[in-house]
């Protein structure tokens, strides 16, 4: 461990950006470090709604620890694999000087066998009290289809050497669609289960409408919407769902699965209720859906 990344100029506005933002959530950074003593690997994950300070938590957590290395997929360009190994590979070589930067390979994007090598070799020369964490925010931004079906998101290695850390954060998400297949000390902290703060507004709600429209909006989906938009506190069922609209169990079953980000569910009694993620953007989709 030599010398502090040097942050791409891009992140560098980020964390100063985002961090600005930061309120009290030490409580984070306590569970954070608490897995890094309890844990000589692994991967930390935060996860959390739109708008619930994932990337806020991050950039501060990054500008305590200036020693991290830092990487955002939600920066244009910065979406793919091959940008993100190419950016880690970089900057593991040239800030811990395992190796000269003429000695890395042009197949280096291609897979995780790389990394996983320089992973490795670090983890060879650490002391007993260093590490190395690796910070990605936004995990969920990555394009997949530039990578082969069944391959780990951005390629992070299935196994860590010890020492090092991957600290992700990304939007809710099922557990058979995670993207990860890992065998590692992992952790996960659900922000939705504290009373934070959210920051999205009428333009994160427009992009998040986007996403969520990005194959076309039938009949059958603005249906399912108009009743989660009119959903009370504890959310709908499914089957009230189907009750209500007419619509397929299955085929809502889909449009549920494909808009999972953006949803709450709570559990009550057998039932899985729906809703959307923030009464701020369920009242702000009512508007919006009411004029289609």
């Amino acid at each position: 461990m030599n010398t502090p990344p040097q942050l791409n100029s891009q992140f560098r506005k980020i964390i100063l950006e985002k961090s600005q933002n930061f309120t009290n959530c030490e409580f984070i950074f306590t569970t954070i470090n608490n897995f890094l003593h309890n844990h000589n690997r692994g991967y930390f994950t935060i996860v959390g709604s739109p708008g619930s300070g994932k990337s806020t938590i991050l950039a501060k957590y990054v500008l305590d620890n200036p020693s991290v290395i830092y990487y955002n997929a939600q920066v244009e360009g910065k979406n793919t694999a091959e940008e993100f190994l190419k950016y880690i590979c970089t900057q593991i070589v040239e800030t811990l000087h395992v190796t000269s930067p003429q000695e890395i390979p042009d197949n280096a994007t291609t897979g995780s066998w790389f990394l996983s090598l320089l992973l490795q070799k670090i983890s060879d020369h650490l002391k007993p009290a260093q590490s190395l964490i690796i910070a990605i925010d936004a995990l969920d931004a990555i394009n997949p289809n530039n990578q082969p079906p069944g391959t780990n998101l951005f390629y992070l290695p299935r196994y860590l050497p010890d020492g090092v850390y991957f600290i992700l954060t990304r939007r809710p998400f099922k557990k058979e669609q995670s993207g990860l297949l890992i065998e590692a000390p992992s952790q996960i902290l659900d922000l939705s289960e504290y009373e934070l703060k959210n920051w999205d507004d009428e333009q994160a709600f427009s992009q998040h409408w986007q996403k969520m429209q990005s194959e076309g909006l039938s009949d059958e989906a603005l249906s399912v919407l108009r009743v989660l938009t009119s959903a009370e506190t504890e959310g709908v069922s499914l089957s009230q769902i189907a009750q209500i609209t007419s619509v397929d169990v299955f085929d809502i079953q889909e449009l549920l699965d494909n808009w999972f980000e953006f949803l709450k569910q709570q559990h009550i009694g057998k039932e899985t209720r729906y809703s959307l993620y923030h009464p701020n953007f369920q009242n702000w989709l009512l508007q919006v859906i009411s004029n289609k």
